[in-house]
């Protein structure tokens, strides 16, 4: 199980890639290092992490640009650390798929591809992050168990019809299954479910997955037919709705990005009624999938639908593929709380490009930026667990008795109101974000506040440790 208070102490994650294989335990060490300067400042220039400290700014450099040193290797102790705490979990374990644009601008730097409309540097990272889903629906992030870097060399490809790109290697859409696969070698029997979003949806990557019993959900995309050769869509048309839920909706700002706008239009804040319904369905192979050895599947196709929309609003509408039970209502909403755990690897997003600001990062050669990413993503992993601790569970289950005092001192220093004698742990981290300068009105604390607030804790932490210390020597 997951010790939340054990992730936010201090030196936590200088042990937690303290096994890394990297040729020389030198190496090891300075890792181990590298990371909890960064993590006491993950917002912050590189000098400026490294307290002005030159020797250790050099050997951050040198380390990062080391030929030695590859991102793979940097990257495999937490994965490890996270597989075991999957092992441990009491919870139901979701593992979250997806890709996201690491755009480091148009100043080109040795070995980057081309990301965006081709204008600007950078690459694609393909992400799978462990979630525990708990009895509550609370989703704690448990790390991240593969990354892979997708470069493109700018010329536009052709596009291959009717199936012509399935076997070349060079394909991206095989790295979905390339990310199951590494995540099921580095979980061993533990078992979890996979969840993706739309482009995910690919015959051949779920009968992968079906031949190989691994539990997934995915969000349907494009229409398909079933063995009869039926539009599946359309066989839901007489199943009855056998449950609602209200839930609430956030706001959405409409997005620079066109294609972004159109898959996620702007909306309002609401509390959403939804419907859901499943159906078993044969799954017919179509042709785009024709070297797949499996001529159909049998799978769970699950509907929700929000029915009562408000004028001017788009429908809520998710139609999932599952090879997971969906017969009561009971199994149907664990299939949907699943895909909905997909939603904190955006976050974990934003934790890396917002919290750490890796995109920002002046380093200058693709292989040093690599090595930084691998670095951060650790540091990412711990900004948010410390986003979700949003309960009302005592604080003393997510941070030390040192760090509850500390803020407890600190809130009186500052006159602000008065720490709660029995914290919750939304208590601590409004008191933490406030360390790091957010106002309570201005509504829910980012990620640049927190990781700020965060900072200074430790910070506060480390000095109120070493009073006591020199106190008790005095004392003695």
């Amino acid at each position: 199980m997951l010790s939340r208070s054990e992730v936010l102490k201090p030196g936590f994650l200088g042990r937690e890639v303290a096994s890394a294989t990297l040729g020389d335990p030198r190496r090891t060490r300075r890792l181990s290092g590298i990371i909890e300067r960064l993590a006491r400042a993950p917002d912050k220039s590189f000098p400026q992490a490294m307290g002005d400290d030159d020797a250790a700014l050099e050997g951050f450099y040198r380390f990062v640009g080391s030929v030695d040193v590859e991102h793979t290797d940097v990257l495999a102790p937490h994965a490890t650390q996270t597989a075991k705490r999957c092992a441990a979990s009491r919870g139901r374990v979701v593992v979250a798929h997806d890709t996201t644009e690491f755009n480091f601008g148009r100043f080109h730097r040795k070995g980057l591809g081309h990301v965006g409309r081709g204008k600007s540097f950078g690459w694609y990272g393909h992400f799978s992050l462990a979630v525990e889903v708990d009895a509550k629906g609370s989703r704690t992030p448990l790390g991240v168990l593969s990354y892979e870097a997708i470069s493109r060399d700018g010329v536009r490809k052709p596009h291959l019809k009717h199936g012509r790109n399935q076997g070349n290697p060079a394909n991206e859409a095989l790295r979905w299954r390339r990310g199951v696969d590494d995540v099921r070698e580095e979980l061993g029997a533990t078992r979890v479910v996979h969840v993706m979003d739309r482009e995910a949806d690919d015959y051949a990557l779920m009968a992968h997955m079906t031949q190989r019993d691994d539990r997934f959900v995915i969000r349907q995309y494009r229409r398909r037919a079933m063995g009869d050769g039926h539009d599946v869509r359309d066989a839901l048309d007489g199943t009855d709705f056998v449950v609602e839920r209200e839930v609430p909706l956030s706001p959405r700002r409409p997005s620079d990005k066109p294609s972004y706008r159109r898959r996620f239009p702007e909306r309002r804040s609401r509390m959403a009624k939804l419907s859901f319904r499943a159906m078993p369905v044969r799954l017919g192979r179509p042709t785009t999938a024709s070297d797949c050895p499996s001529s159909e599947l049998s799978l769970t196709l699950v509907q929700v639908v929000e029915r009562d929309v408000p004028e001017g609003e788009e429908p809520v509408e998710w139609w999932l593929w599952t090879n997971e039970p969906a017969q009561t209502p009971e199994q149907i909403l664990a299939v949907v709380d699943a895909y909905r755990a997909r939603w904190v690897i955006e976050e974990f997003f934003k934790a890396l490009k917002t919290g750490c600001r890796v995109e920002e990062r002046q380093l200058e050669s693709e292989h040093a930026l690599q090595n930084s990413i691998a670095i951060f993503i650790p540091i990412a992993w711990q900004l948010l667990l410390l986003r979700t601790l949003r309960s009302e569970e005592p604080a003393e289950q997510v941070l030390t008795k040192t760090q509850i005092d500390v803020l407890r001192k600190r809130s009186k220093v500052r006159g602000k109101r008065p720490f709660a004698a029995l914290p919750t742990v939304r208590d601590a981290v409004l008191a933490i974000a406030a360390l790091g300068g957010h106002l309570k009105h201005n509504g829910e604390p980012g990620w640049q506040v927190l990781a700020r607030g965060f900072e200074e804790l430790l910070a506060l932490e480390a000095g109120y440790l070493l009073a006591i210390a020199t106190e008790d020597v005095i004392n003695h």
